[in-house]
């Protein structure tokens, strides 16, 4: 039994170590270079030196926050404080994209390990893991690098983490601080709360002393992160709220998406057109079919999806559905909808609960028609991520 053990080990390391590899060099020959939206990599050479602003303000910037001389980013710094360790080894700023991309292979990686620990069968977690690391617009995102999208890298880089020990040893307070540094990374994060509630509920429930403070452990974990955040704003803005770099931001109110406000409910309709209606451009002459740079339909990027509705009486089914709709139903509200993009970017903060949807309704033996829209979404992601990023080949709406 131990001779097993040990090959079952050295199999899913050799398993891991090809996983990265191959998706790492496929992030990399596919994508478009370093990001001009390097605010990320800026960033960091300013913590380097122990600074929270830009000494510099580039024109193509334009969503710092200038006070007195200083230029603020107002995205959450997670990304940011993870490169400064590789700033001080090279003395350089510029890879926030190779970052983005070495992040994203190790994303892939996780979600093996995910849901290896969740012991589906070993066909179905290569396929639910192929089908994140090709079959999504993870792919685009982390070839990428923008801000706006190794922001969506990094939270899913702590979302996964906290998932894994969810399903391993359950260290509450370690799952909180990892859901709080993924909301550091990606506000609506926290909004999926509510997934850890459902499945832990065994651990919450029915009131005594010990469940009692294993709730407090879990919500201590995301309350100390929530509070360095809130103090990190405080102590930049005067502000303690997530949303308050953003009211900042210079002639906002000069940008059509954001004349009627950040949030309203009359948003609702703009992001449902961008998840489920948008779709290529069609023409009679080549290249024929063109990505959209605003937004494409969700099922046509990734028709895999489809598994999710194939209904599961089961605890962690219902769950993953929480954890979808938590943070979906507070994104629906933003005026903007992620664009420039392929796909539906937001639809990465709830993507790891999509998986355990789609693996769920795979069961232990995927078949043929699972096989098929995983090569389906392979195909039509490398077509998005290639036109766009290699071929500059895109129509915006």
């Amino acid at each position: 039994m131990q001779k097993i053990s040990l090959l079952y080990k050295s199999f899913t390391i050799w398993i891991l170590v090809l996983l990265f590899i191959i998706t790492f060099l496929v992030y990399f020959f596919t994508s478009p270079g370093e990001s001009h939206y390097d605010y990320f990599g800026r960033l960091a050479q300013a913590m380097s030196e122990g600074k929270s602003y830009l000494s510099d303000n580039p024109p193509w910037l334009n969503e710092l926050v200038p006070i007195d001389g200083k230029y603020y980013v107002v995205y959450p710094p997670v990304p940011a404080i993870l490169m400064v360790p590789f700033v001080f080894i090279s003395g350089r700023s510029d890879f926030q994209t190779f970052f983005s991309i070495l992040l994203g292979a190790i994303n892939v990686c996780l979600v093996y390990i995910m849901f290896s620990r969740l012991k589906f069968s070993k066909m179905t977690t290569l396929v639910v893991t192929l089908f994140f690391g090709f079959g999504t617009n993870h792919w685009y995102l982390a070839s990428v690098g923008s801000a706006w999208f190794i922001a969506h890298i990094a939270a899913l880089t702590f979302l996964l983490l906290a998932l894994i020990e969810s399903f391993g040893k359950k260290r509450l307070f370690l799952i909180g601080v990892l859901l709080g540094i993924s909301f550091w990374s990606r506000t609506p994060i926290i909004f999926t709360v509510p997934f850890f509630y459902l499945y832990f509920y065994k651990l919450f429930w029915p009131l005594e002393k010990k469940k009692i403070i294993n709730f407090l452990l879990f919500n201590l974990g995301i309350g100390l992160v929530v509070f360095i955040d809130g103090y990190y704003n405080f102590i930049r803005f005067g502000d303690f709220s997530p949303f308050s770099p953003y009211n900042l931001i210079p002639n906002l109110d000069q940008d059509p998406v954001f004349k009627d406000g950040f949030m309203s409910l009359a948003f609702i309709p703009r992001h449902l057109e961008a998840l489920f209606m948008k779709l290529p451009k069609l023409q009679s002459e080549s290249p024929y079919l063109i990505p959209s740079l605003y937004a494409t339909a969700i099922w046509f990027t990734s028709p895999l999806l489809i598994y999710i509705f194939n209904f599961r009486k089961h605890l962690l089914y219902f769950s993953s559905w929480i954890g979808v709709l938590g943070p979906l139903a507070i994104i629906l509200l933003w005026a903007g909808v992620g664009y420039a993009q392929f796909g539906y970017r937001f639809a990465q903060d709830f993507m790891p609960f999509l998986l355990l949807l789609v693996a769920l309704g795979i069961g232990k033996k995927p078949s043929l028609i699972a096989y098929g829209l995983l090569f389906l979404s392979i195909l039509v992601n490398a077509w998005g991520t290639i036109f766009i990023n290699l071929y500059d080949i895109w129509f915006m709406g």
